[in-house]
C-alpha cells in the first residue's frame, strides 16, 4: 500500500468520524480502522495456527515480590532490602514475605525460588514446564551496567521512570527511536497474508481497547470487549422505525463511493465493518459452539482471557479460519505508591494475574490449542526495592512471564526455568541504583524478537520490527524451542 493511500485512508476515517454520531461512532469506528489492506508480506508456508497473547500489567510492577530468591543468603539480601517481613503492627513499612509463607518452586537446575503467596495458582504451570520466568528485563538502548548509569557512559532509554514514554517502549519493542507503531501491530502486518479465511478480521484483537502495541502500518486492533463484539442496539435493521432509518443512513454513508481516491473499495470496506461484528456473534454465540466449558474466577482480566480463548477457539474453526493472531488484554492498578502491602493491594493483583493464567491455561487445553499458543506479560517498570514509607516508587528492570505448551509435550517453551540473570537484591548491590532500581540485563528487544521468531517472522523481519536488536550479542534468548 502506498503512503498515499494510507494517508487517504486515514482522511475517510476522520470523515467517518465527523459523520457518525454517539455511542455508533464509539464502537464502529475501531472496527472501520482496523480493516486495512494486507502488506506485500507473502503468506507463511504451511497451515499450521500460532497465538500471541500479551498482558500489559499497567503502572508497574513490583515483580521482585512476585518471584522471590529462596537460597538463605540471597533470601537475606531482599528481606534486607525489602525493609523486612511486612506486618500491619509491628513493621507497617516493612515491604517483603517471610521465607516460609512462599510457595516454593524448584527449577530444572534444581533451584529453590519462593511465588508471592498469592500466585500459588502458578506453581503447577512452573512445575509442569508450561511457565518460565524472564529475569531483570526492562527497555535498553544498549547493554549498559550500573558503573555506566551513574558515569553517563551509555545511551539510556528516554524518561526513565515515566509511565507514559516506558509502556510506549514496552509496546514498541524497542527504545531506538520514536516509532508510532508498536510491534505487535508490525508482525500482524507480516502475517496478515496468511490469514486468508475472514480477512476483513484484522491479526491483532484487542480485549483491552486501542494501544500503541498492536498499531502496525496497515493494520490496527479489532477492538472486543470481554462479552464480544458491540451491538450497535440504535442502529438495528430489525428493531423499531427510528432504528431503522439509523441503520439505512449508515448504509447509506458507508456504501457511497468516495471517487476518485477511495473508489469502491470503500465501500466495501464499510459493509464488511457493520457486517464483522454481526458474523462475529454468530460465532461466538454459545448455540453455535462458541463458548467454552473452563469455569474462571471473577475479575477483569479472567473475563478477558475467557474471550481470548473463545476467539482462538472461533479463528481456528472455518467460520474465520486464521492462521496468526495477536492478541491483548490488561490489567491496571499496579502504581502501588501507596497501600502496596494492604489486602487489596499488589497481592491481590498478583492473585487475579495467578487465577486467571491457571483457568486460561485450562481453557487452551479444552480447546486444544495450548501449544499453539504464547501468553506473557509486560509492564511498565519494576519498582524500587526500599519502601517510601507506604508503598514502592517507579523503577526500572523486572520480571516478567511466559505461559505455553511445554516442548516436552509438543509445545514450543522451555519452561521451568528463569530466563536471563536474576539479580541480586541489594539496595546498592552491583545491577542497583537509587533506592534498589534494577538496570536490566535483558532488553525488550531480546524478548520480543523471541515472541516474534516463533510466531514466523524471519531474521530481516527481526531487524526491521526491533531497530537495535544487533546491539545485543544474544538477539533472541531460546525460551522458546
Amino acid at each position: 500500500m502506498t503512503r498515499i493511500l494510507r494517508e487517504d485512508r486515514r482522511a475517510f476515517l476522520r470523515r467517518m468520524q465527523a459523520l457518525l454520531a454517539g455511542g455508533v461512532a464509539y464502537a464502529v469506528l475501531p472496527q472501520f480502522q482496523l480493516l486495512g489492506q494486507a502488506m506485500a508480506a507473502e503468506p507463511l508456508p504451511g497451515d499450521d495456527y500460532k497465538a500471541l497473547v500479551c498482558i500489559f500489567l499497567f503502572g508497574g510492577s513490583d515483580s521482585f515480590n512476585m518471584l522471590v530468591p529462596h537460597a538463605a543468603d540471597e533470601y537475606q539480601a531482599y528481606s534486607t532490602s525489602r525493609g523486612g517481613t511486612y506486618d500491619a503492627a509491628s513493621n507497617p513499612t516493612g515491604l517483603g514475605y517471610a521465607r516460609d509463607a512462599l510457595a516454593t518452586i524448584v527449577d530444572v537446575d534444581g533451584k529453590t525460588w519462593g511465588l508471592n503467596p498469592a500466585c500459588a495458582a502458578m506453581a503447577p504451570l512452573f512445575e509442569r514446564g508450561e511457565l518460565a520466568f524472564l529475569a531483570n528485563v526492562g527497555p535498553l538502548v544498549e547493554p549498559v551496567t550500573r558503573s555506566d548509569v551513574l558515569g553517563g557512559l551509555r545511551r539510556l532509554p528516554v524518561n526513565l521512570y515515566s509511565h507514559n514514554d516506558q509502556q510506549r517502549l514496552w509496546m514498541r519493542g524497542h527504545a531506538d527511536n520514536p516509532a508510532a507503531q508498536g510491534w505487535g501491530g508490525l508482525l500482524s502486518d507480516y502475517v496478515e497474508a496468511s490469514n486468508t479465511g475472514l480477512d476483513v478480521l484484522s491479526p491483532s484483537i484487542s480485549i483491552a481497547g486501542n494501544n500503541l502495541f498492536q498499531s502496525g502500518r496497515s493494520t490496527l486492533p479489532f477492538v472486543l470487549s470481554s462479552g464480544g463484539p458491540p451491538v450497535l442496539t440504535r442502529f438495528r435493521d430489525d428493531g423499531g422505525n427510528a432504528d431503522r432509518i439509523r441503520h439505512e443512513a449508515l448504509r447509506a454513508v458507508v456504501d457511497a463511493a468516495y471517487a476518485p481516491v477511495m473508489e469502491d473499495s470503500y465501500a466495501l470496506l464499510g459493509q464488511s465493518a457493520i457486517a464483522l461484528n454481526g458474523e462475529l456473534r454468530t460465532v461466538l454465540d454459545p448455540a453455535n459452539g462458541g463458548d467454552i466449558a473452563t469455569v474462571f474466577p471473577d475479575g477483569g482480566l479472567a473475563a478477558q482471557l475467557r474471550m481470548v480463548a473463545r476467539m482462538i477457539k472461533a479463528s481456528r474453526g472455518p467460520a474465520i479460519g486464521h492462521r496468526r493472531q495477536v492478541y491483548f488484554v490488561s490489567l491496571g492498578g499496579f502504581d502501588t505508591h501507596q497501600n502496596q502491602m494492604a489486602a487489596n493491594g499488589h497481592a491481590a493483583l498478583l492473585g487475579q494475574l495467578a487465577g486467571s493464567l491457571a483457568a486460561f491455561r485450562e481453557a487452551l487445553a479444552e480447546i486444544g490449542a495450548l501449544n499453539a499458543t504464547t501468553a506473557f506479560t509486560m509492564s511498565d517498570f519494576g519498582r524500587t526495592l526500599n519502601s517510601n514509607g507506604n508503598g514502592t516508587d517507579h523503577g526500572w528492570g523486572g520480571v516478567q512471564l511466559v505461559m505455553g505448551g511445554t516442548a516436552a509435550n509438543g509445545g514450543a517453551l522451555r519452561g521451568r526455568r528463569v530466563w536471563g540473570s536474576y539479580p541480586l537484591l541489594e539496595l546498592d548491590g552491583g545491577q542497583a541504583v537509587g533506592r534498589g532500581r534494577m538496570v536490566p540485563t535483558t532488553s525488550v528487544n531480546q524478548v520480543g524478537a523471541t515472541l516474534a521468531q516463533w510466531f514466523g517472522l524471519s531474521a530481516p523481519g527481526l531487524d526491521a520490527i526491533f531497530p537495535g536488536l544487533g546491539n545485543f550479542d544474544q538477539r533472541t534468548l531460546g525460551f522458546l524451542g
